[in-house]
């Protein structure tokens, strides 16, 4: 369970982060709107500015401010209108004024005057000053153009409205944060857990040909659930077919053990009939039989015995120091000698005389024995079989090696294993089917490996592997 943590830390700080994120950029986004609100946006089109350009264009003439030619197409232009007052409000020049605008004011009419519009004008008062004398002129713009309003408030109460308002703005931020987390975390992580949970119910219902694809926050967990399946897949495969072999090899070691019994079985009620006598030469011929088979029985149940010890490691290596070139050339001598053999040839070479191993003597000659055994016995009696030691860096490999018939490309990766006995063994299958399965068990004990190497009709070479000690 300890790898669950790491993954749902890894999720429960993307949250956070993603959380923490969205509420810094809504918050700069908020700030920066409410911002660009107040001082870049217009709403007037900035009358008092065209009022003082207008300004520099009135004169005197005489003793009565009027505005020049320039100022007149100005005004024109731009559809505004012009008149000026004295200090005791009264016009003295007007231009483009509309008929209906008082030429006198009282105070009051000139406050009102700046307050509201006039005659469907929107007036502004601005000054102008001579050297000894100031005058003010209102300048009038159509009510289209630029309109003026007045609004009157209660400061306390508009600073309570702007608090109570952000407090809205900042509770619908969290809300759209919060509702923007849920769908868009139920996306990310939702619906991949969902994905993961689905295809882990499919696993377990034997289905594992589904493949998710491997992307996003649960990528490596999607690569791991596909590789998973594969695995599954394979091991299921690997099953049917160890358990076709191992039928196989039932039938086989069956019917091997049959036909010794059966001889066994002959033969002995023969050597009971009292009804017939026999000479030494037939009674001795007849027990031969029956100790062969005997023997033959024996060496199944043996390598049956000594294949499962291996599998439970249950055997204890008694390691001597051995000259493994001296040891191997001992074998090959021996075989040599057997009558099955005698008439056949293996060429032995070594990069040096002596080489120093730490080994089991008697494992590793049955695990040698039984290699070079299967060179000899499935290949033709032409064939040529050579063994090679090769020392080098912190390795010892022996090579045996052929121009045989070679083996099956679809046979060498069950070569090792037990219960298995190639397709171009029938014709001598009279082993027990767990001769390089017991050999190869016997290299890994001693911390080596086998390795095998096989084209047809040009050779097979077996390489083992053994480390110095």
């Amino acid at each position: 369970m300890k790898h669950e943590k790491p993954q749902l830390t890894k999720i429960s700080n993307i949250f956070i982060k993603s959380l923490l994120i969205l509420l810094i950029i809504l918050f700069i986004f908020n700030m920066f709107l409410i911002a660009s609100l107040f001082n870049h946006a217009r709403f007037e089109s900035n009358p008092l500015g065209s009022a003082e350009i207008l300004n520099q264009y009135i004169e005197l003439n005489g003793s009565v401010p009027v505005l020049n030619d320039k100022g007149k197409k100005i005004a024109s232009k731009n559809n505004l209108w012009i008149q000026i007052v004295d200090n005791n409000l009264k016009e003295i020049y007007e231009f483009n004024k509309p008929v209906d605008v008082i030429t006198k004011y009282t105070p009051i009419d000139f406050v009102h005057a700046y307050k509201y519009d006039i005659k469907s004008s929107t007036v502004f008062i601005c000054e102008k000053k001579f050297t000894k004398s100031k005058y003010s002129y209102f300048i009038g713009f159509p009510t289209n153009v630029v309109a003026k309003y007045n609004i009157e408030y209660n400061p306390t109460k508009v600073k309570s409205f702007l608090t109570k308002n952000i407090v809205y703005l900042i509770a619908a931020n969290i809300v759209i944060i919060i509702c923007f987390s849920y769908f868009y975390f139920a996306k990310k992580i939702g619906n991949p857990l969902q994905n993961i949970i689905d295809n882990i119910d499919t696993l377990v219902k034997g289905n594992y040909s589904t493949v998710l694809k491997e992307k996003g926050l649960y990528k490596n967990i999607f690569r791991n659930l596909n590789t998973l399946s594969v695995t599954l897949l394979e091991n299921i495969k690997e099953k049917e077919l160890l358990d076709k072999l191992r039928e196989d090899w039932i039938s086989s070691i069956g019917h091997d053990m049959k036909t010794p019994l059966s001889s066994i079985k002959g033969f002995s009620e023969i050597l009971m009939d009292k009804d017939y006598s026999f000479s030494k030469k037939e009674v001795k011929e007849y027990t031969t039989i029956i100790y062969e088979k005997s023997l033959y029985m024996e060496s199944l149940i043996n390598d049956l015995n000594f294949s499962y010890k291996l599998k439970n490691d249950c055997i204890v290596l008694k390691l001597e120091k051995t000259n493994i070139v001296e040891f191997t050339q001992n074998i090959i001598n021996e075989l040599l000698l057997s009558p099955e053999f005698i008439s056949r040839q293996i060429n032995f070479n070594s990069t040096s005389p002596y080489i120093l191993l730490n080994i089991d003597n008697h494992l590793i000659k049955r695990a040698l024995f039984n290699f070079i055994i299967n060179f000899l016995t499935y290949n033709d009696s032409s064939v040529r079989v050579s063994v090679d030691i090769i020392g080098s860096n912190n390795l010892i490999k022996v090579v045996i090696k052929d121009n045989g018939k070679g083996i099956q490309k679809e046979d060498i990766p069950y070569i090792f294993q037990r219960y298995y006995r190639g397709t171009n063994t029938t014709t001598n299958s009279k082993g027990s089917g767990l001769g390089m399965a017991i050999a190869s068990d016997i290299i890994k004990l001693h911390n080596g490996y086998s390795n095998i190497e096989s084209e047809i009709s040009v050779g097979t070479t077996l390489t083992i592997s053994l480390k110095y000690h």
